[in-house]
């Protein structure tokens, strides 16, 4: 069960510090499972190849982006519990 609330706006601010890029705002799709901890938001669908980023986390966390546009297209959280208490303490 989520033990803390999720605010998109932060997770989108923390994945722009960590990955040095703009995330887009519109999305098409944002799923949480709560069983397997997961989060995933879907911005664009791709136009060629979806190549994943890991950031650097202390949860798996990974960037998509198209292969031919370099736009990214998705985020998913693997362990969100985790990433969210890493969001939280940096703003703490």
């Amino acid at each position: 069960m989520m033990n803390m609330r999720l605010n998109i706006e932060k997770v989108l601010s923390f994945v722009e510090k960590r990955s040095g890029r703009k995330l887009p705002r519109d999305f098409r799709e944002i799923d949480i499972d709560e069983d397997m901890n997961i989060l995933f938001i879907r911005f664009r669908e791709p136009e060629s190849v979806e190549i994943g980023e890991p950031l650097d986390t202390k949860a798996v966390a990974i960037l998509f982006t198209d292969e031919r546009s370099g736009e990214i297209t998705a985020l998913e959280v693997v362990e969100l519990n985790t990433f969210l208490r890493e969001i939280e303490e940096e703003h703490s």
